[in-house]
């Protein structure tokens, strides 16, 4: 209870510098975003996710748009990621690092503009939805790109890259889980590869600190 306190406590004192953060990048939705996590989303949370597959082998390999690069995130990152991430996220990102999740990042310049994730295994730390992710593949989430560098193929290029670090961590395939509503996600998943297939729905319900999550798969769809 006491570390639980102390998280809350931190969380409230970091709100209004993660709030100006989210302010510049996203507007209001960022600023309900860093928001919601500290209040809304500790009492009460529920949602239904379809879990896709992609091979990773025949995918398509899909180039940075000119100016732009991608790299792994290093050590010497964390100053510059601070410009396009909270405080909070920041912090969850060096925890992830540190288990040794994978995060490319795509930089313009000196400048990060945006990043993605891939994990070999599912922990807590990753996502609190059990999901039975196989041996044969890597779980993909969180890819994001700043506002100002959206519809120039930068997203394509990061969903493309941890493809690339799926396969070449000896994976088959690369896992999503993704809202029915998250347009942004399933245009992105739709531009990276033809032979995607739905292979079960995760449900969640959170009450404070109780969470429950059932994963349904989809008829033939838990194989690959």
């Amino acid at each position: 209870m006491r570390d639980r306190l102390k998280k809350y406590a931190h969380d409230l004192r970091t709100l209004p510098a993660d709030a100006a953060v989210a302010w510049r990048l996203e507007g209001w939705r960022g600023v309900r975003d860093a928001l919601a996590p500290r209040t809304l989303h500790r009492v009460f949370r529920r949602g239904r996710l379809v879990v896709y597959a992609q091979p990773v082998t025949g995918a398509r390999d899909v180039p940075p748009p000119p100016g732009v690069r991608l790299a792994p995130l290093g050590r010497a990152d964390w100053p510059a990621l601070a410009s396009l991430v909270t405080g909070r996220e920041l912090e969850r990102f060096r925890v992830l690092i540190g288990r040794g999740h994978s995060c490319i990042l795509a930089w313009r310049g000196e400048r990060p503009i945006g990043y993605a994730w891939v994990a070999r295994r599912m922990d807590a730390d990753v996502s609190q939805c059990p999901l039975p992710l196989p041996e044969h593949a890597a779980y993909l989430w969180d890819l994001y790109v700043a506002p100002d560098e959206r519809s120039s193929g930068i997203g394509s290029a990061l969903a493309s890259a941890r493809l690339r670090i799926a396969r070449e961590a000896g994976c088959r395939e690369g896992w999503r889980m993704i809202e029915r509503t998250n347009g942004a996600s399933l245009r992105t998943l739709s531009k990276s590869g033809d032979s995607t297939r739905v292979v079960g729905e995760m449900r969640y319900l959170k009450l404070l600190t109780w969470m429950h999550a059932r994963f349904a798969p989809a008829a033939g769809g838990s194989g690959g």
